[in-house]
Formats: C-alpha cells, sequence, structure tokens
C-alpha cells in the first residue's frame, strides 16, 4: 500500500494504519501466494483516500498504487525496496538497511520530545484484548486505540509474510513521507495478528492527541480484501513490472523524490 497522501495529517493517520519494525527480513522458504485488496478512510468519509493492491508472489511482494501510478516492489532476498515510477518511467531503489536505520533515529528522536502524543509514538503502550467468539481484537490507550476484526488464516507462513511485509512497508512510508508518525504503535499490533494468525478484515484507528503536535482527533478505517490464490491476470501483472525494472532508468532516491512531486 504505497502512499503518496496529499496532507501532513493523512500521512500520520494512514501510516498508523500499516505497519512497523521487525528486525531484519527473513528467507523465502515456507512462502505463500495471494494478493490483496486495500481500501483507507479518512474520517468517516464514504469514498477512500487510497486504493492498492498488493500481490505475494515467490517470496516477492508487489504493490500497487491508484494513485498516482507508482509500484513498490519489496524484495525480501536482496534487502531492497524498489520503486517505480510509471508515468515517468523512472524507478529508484532504498535497501532495508537503510530504511531500518531511520526508523531507529525515528524512534530516539519521538521519545524525546516534548510533546506528549509524540512521546507515546516513540514508546506506545496498550491494553490489548482479543475475543476469540468474534475475532474482534483491540488495542486501547487513553492516546490511541485500534480495533479490527479478523479472519483466521489458518497458515503461520501467510501469517508471518503479511507481518513481515507490514512491517517494512511502515517503516518504508516514514522515509517517503516526511510528518508520517513513527510506525511503532502498529508494530505492536502485527505481532498480535502473527501470533494468532489472524488477517484483519477492518482496522479501525482512533487517534486523540489531547492537545500538542496534534489537536485534533482522527479517525482511520481500512478494509483489506485477501484472496488466496493468485490467477493470471496478477501472474501477467507482475511479469510486466519485472520488465519495467530491467527497462527503466535508474535515479538517486532525491531525484526520485523530486520528480514524482513535479
Amino acid at each position: 500500500m504505497m502512499l503518496r497522501p496529499q496532507s501532513w495529517l493523512l500521512a500520520v493517520a494512514i501510516s498508523a494504519v500499516l505497519g512497523a519494525g521487525l528486525s531484519g527480513p527473513a528467507g523465502a522458504a515456507g512462502k505463500e501466494e495471494f494478493r490483496i485488496e486495500n481500501k483507507i478512510f479518512v474520517d468517516g468519509e464514504k469514498e477512500p483516500q487510497v486504493l492498492s493492491t498488493t500481490i505475494f508472489q515467490d517470496g516477492v511482494v508487489y504493490d500497487y498504487l491508484a494513485d498516482p501510478a507508482e509500484v513498490t516492489v519489496f524484495d525480501v532476498q536482496r534487502r531492497r525496496f524498489v520503486l517505480l515510477d510509471l508515468e515517468r518511467r523512472i524507478k529508484t531503489e532504498l535497501t532495508t538497511d537503510r530504511v531500518a536505520s531511520f526508523s531507529k533515529r525515528l524512534k530516539q528522536w519521538a521519545q524525546e520530545q516534548s510533546d506528549p502524543f509524540l512521546k507515546f509514538l516513540g514508546d506506545p503502550r496498550f491494553d490489548e484484548a482479543l475475543d476469540e467468539s468474534t475475532g474482534e481484537l483491540t488495542f486501547t490507550s487513553p492516546r490511541m486505540s485500534y480495533r479490527l476484526t479478523t479472519l483466521d488464516t489458518e497458515s503461520e507462513a501467510l501469517s508471518r509474510q503479511y507481518r513481515e511485509f507490514c512491517d517494512w512497508y511502515c517503516r518504508l512510508n516514514t522515509v517517503l513521507n516526511p510528518g508520517a508518525r513513527p510506525p511503532f504503535a502498529r508494530m505492536i499490533v502485527n505481532a498480535a495478528l502473527e501470533e494468532h494468525h489472524l488477517f484483519p478484515r477492518e482496522v479501525h484507528l482512533t487517534m486523540q492527541p489531547k492537545g500538542g503536535l496534534l489537536s485534533k482527533r482522527v479517525t482511520v478505517r481500512s478494509e483489506h480484501l485477501l484472496i488466496r490464490q493468485l490467477v493470471e491476470s496478477d501472474r501477467k501483472r507482475v511479469a510486466q513490472t519485472d520488465q519495467f525494472m530491467a527497462m527503466y532508468a535508474s535515479v538517486g532516491f532525491q531525484e526520485y523524490q523530486r520528480k514524482l512531486g513535479d
């Protein structure tokens, strides 16, 4: 779910719905193939702010953002992200080491802030509860809460892959979108999802900063449709993306960011 939010507030909100922070990519063994359709809604709006499709194939994750037309490829084995701008036919690459280093600095920075909400985001704590009869998973605190409706994946491998991608993806989002909130709260949610082998069908997030840098109450809802098998159109889309990676001109990250904002 690559994000190019239109505002700082949206970047802060959406990054809280995604993921954060594993120590490093896992190996390719035990990988499953599946697709996820994603929608993200902000503050009760009827139309989604973000639409994307995420395809997991052969240990590589391909994330397709509808608007702008951008693809992010997470190559687990090569420990890298490749970003493709489909309009300008250019690409750039970021290593997971670079992304992890930025995340580490961001955590330290947040913990040192005087703003209480930012300080919370640097070291979040929740009361966690799972209703095993309904599959509802909740995380509550005075400043932020999550409520998830879930389904049982019945697959340790799928749960592990989904957490790994979400964790790294949200780390990446803080690099790509200055002002996106520190990603560590969602790390707690991701860990619980993997532990219980659950997939989030819906995620409801409420942030209540109560003064400081963010004083507005923010609500975000995301919907995720899990398709357990890839179809021929998915494989063709991935094959075309691999061709684009070979064809597109490679540019530095800063140049890529500038061109995307033109």
